[in-house]
Parts: structure tokens; sequence; C-alpha cells
């Protein structure tokens, strides 16, 4: 186990045997190696954990739960196992490039900065067409990005690197109510008080397969981010009148993007012609008449 190490690794885990050697090869790849990997088994029924403990390196430290908790539960009794001065996420179906350690640290130099994050790749190895696609090709926002973030969100949870002193003091990081976007609620949230910096290249890539649970559970993800949206409303966290407005395009969205993927008929397609005219309307469009593999390839994961 090392000593003093610079960064946490949290590493959650629920059944990942298929992608798992490729996460924890990805971290010891890394040309930064002041780093602990804290290995959180969630539970797990298949072989995560004599993958895990096949790889045999000090800086590996293993947790397990008998009962199976919620996600961001997970996560956050994970983070209170960190003793670095900084803390990255890696899920066990996503991977590393071999120099995102190091880059990101170099962002901190900055005693200002409380995040770190960086651009990716999403990768589908059963698409018909793009089987990698890049985040975004313009530049990352950095700074005091609440308004960016809520005009565009480009962050990927593989790539945010926290200074943990801007942390300590809280009990839980993540909101565990929110099992289908703690790490946007926290980002967000982490905002309001914090500058962001970013790296200006691929730093990770983010698989998207069949089994992922937000992809699973579209539906719940849309009920929560209703009840989430309410409950920023209600508390007035993002203050200006601008934020609201960009909140409430994200709320009906979603809210319009379950509906066309659990029905396709009249009454769905009458509500897209009342959709605002703006670009949401057109992805509503063409995933209402589209094949899905071509409205991906078209408008991306949605």
């Amino acid at each position: 186990m090392v000593k003093k190490p610079e960064i946490s690794i949290v590493m959650n885990c629920h059944n990942g045997e298929k992608f798992l050697v490729e996460a924890v090869k990805s971290v010891l790849n890394q040309s930064y190696k002041k780093w602990e990997l804290i290995f959180w088994n969630n539970s797990s029924k298949d072989n995560s954990e004599k993958i895990f403990k096949s790889f045999k390196d000090k800086r590996l430290r293993y947790f397990y739960t008998s009962k199976k908790v919620s996600l961001y539960v997970s996560r956050n009794a994970a983070v209170k196992k960190a003793r670095g001065n900084f803390i990255a996420f890696l899920d066990v179906d996503d991977i590393w490039l071999p120099n995102k350690l190091k880059l990101q640290l170099k962002k901190f130099k900055d005693t200002e900065v409380g995040l770190v994050y960086g651009k990716f790749i999403k990768f589908n190895k059963n698409s018909l067409f793009r089987k990698k696609q890049f985040i975004t090709k313009k530049n990352l926002p950095e700074g005091y990005i609440t308004k960016e973030l809520l005009e565009s969100y480009p962050v990927g949870l593989l790539t945010i690197m926290i200074r943990k002193k801007f942390i300590k003091n809280k009990q839980d990081i993540f909101k565990v109510k929110y099992n289908y976007l703690g790490d946007l609620d926290f980002v967000l949230r982490f905002s309001l008080k914090h500058k962001f910096a970013a790296v200006q290249e691929c730093v990770g890539i983010y698989r998207q397969h069949d089994n992922q649970m937000q992809k699973k559970n579209f539906k719940l993800k849309s009920v929560q981010f209703s009840k989430w949206y309410k409950e920023i409303i209600s508390k007035k966290v993002f203050g200006s009148i601008e934020n609201y407005k960009l909140l409430t395009e994200w709320e009906r969205f979603h809210a319009s993007l379950t509906m066309v993927k659990e029905k396709k008929n009249l009454k769905v397609l009458k509500k897209i012609f009342e959709y605002p005219n703006n670009f949401n309307k057109l992805k509503l469009f063409i995933l209402f008449f589209l094949p899905e593999f071509i409205s991906r390839r078209l408008i991306g994961e949605t």
C-alpha cells in the first residue's frame, strides 16, 4: 500500500467482470504513479473479486459490501476511504488513457481550482456507423462555469478529479436519492463555489453498452430528473432567471424524450409539434421517425 498517495481513485463495481481487466490495467498503466485505487465491490455475484485480486499491486485496496446498496451510497462510502489530496473516479466499464492523471494534476497548480475534467470518447462497438464519438470538438469551458454547464454539459464522471480539501467537511458528496444523476447534481452544485479547469485533449473512453443502468432505466431517470428539477427550482439553487430557463429546457426535453422512447403514436407526434422551436425539437422528430441505430448516428446517445 502506498504510504502517501497523492490521488485516490474510486472504482465502484457490481457484477463488472466483463470489462474489469481493461479498467484496472488503464489505471496501472498511468504515467503518474503516486495513487491508490479504492475498489468498492457492491455485492457482486460474478468473478469481479477474483479478477481484481489477481492484480498484485500494493496500491490496490479492496472493500466489499455483503448487501447491495444504491450506486451513490456505494460511491460516498468509497470516497470516505480516500487518503489522497485529490479524488478521481473510474467505473469498471470505462478506460483511462495513460497520461490522464498527469495532465490533470498539472491543472491543480492553480490553488483556486477545485475540479479538473477533460475530453473523452464515447465508444459503442455495436454501432453500425461511428463506433467512436468525441464528446465535443470545441474547447471545454474553464473558470466559474455554472451557466456554461447548464447550456451544454460535457462533463464525464470518468474525467473528474476533485481537490479533496474542498469536500472534506461534507458527510456525503453525492445525494443518494438521485441514483441516476448524482454526479450531475454534484458537479453543478460544486461549480457554484469552485473554479473548474479542463484538459483539452482526450483522457478516457466511456463505453456505451446495453447493460448500463441509465440506459435500461431511462423512464426512472426521467422521473428522477423531474423531481430534481422541482427541488432545484423551489430552493433557487442556481440563482439567475437565465439559468432557470436553461434548466426548464432540460426538464422539458427529458420528459419528451421518455415519451418518444416509450411509444410512437399520433398523440406523441402532436406533443413534438407543440414543442418550442429549437434544436431539441429536431432531435425529437429524428428519434420519432428514424430507427434507433440511425438516430444515434445523427444525434448521438440520448
